[in-house]
């Protein structure tokens, strides 16, 4: 079990971007770069990976883009995750001993589990965190 890389890090919050926009217009790459402070090329690498998978659309030249193809509601967190970093959640379990077998494979589902959220859902904690700020005059 590996954990979280800067790659889904990265893609979870560009795709939280598209999801901010969705039913709007395309977002240019440029735009989401700067939104975020991701490196423009690199940026271009992880949507384009997340694009083959069907998760968003691109257009190109002038008012073009990327957009979700699909409702936020419909997107999974953990969809982003293992479309970027593959399966985090699984331990290969070389040994012969099912109990750990069972073990692991519990643990991968749990973790699973803590990234099944939509994209819908995660929108909900811009509220949430602009519901923390106090401003002071």
């Amino acid at each position: 079990m590996a954990g979280i890389s800067t790659k889904s890090i990265y893609g979870l919050a560009a795709m939280f971007e598209l999801a901010q926009n969705y039913g709007k217009s395309h977002i240019q790459i440029k735009e989401i770069s700067v939104n975020l402070g991701i490196p423009q090329n690199y940026l271009e690498q992880l949507l384009a990976t997340l694009r083959k998978t069907g998760m968003i659309e691109s257009v190109r030249g002038a008012g073009g883009g990327y957009k979700l193809a699909r409702d936020p509601a419909q997107i999974c967190c953990c969809e982003i995750v293992e479309a970027l970093d593959g399966d985090v959640w699984r331990v290969e379990n070389q040994l012969a001993n099912e109990a750990l077998k069972l073990f692991w494979d519990e643990r991968s589902e749990m973790g699973k589990g803590v990234y099944a959220l939509s994209l819908k859902e995660l929108l909900s904690y811009k509220e949430k965190a602009t519901a923390n700020l106090v401003y002071y005059i």
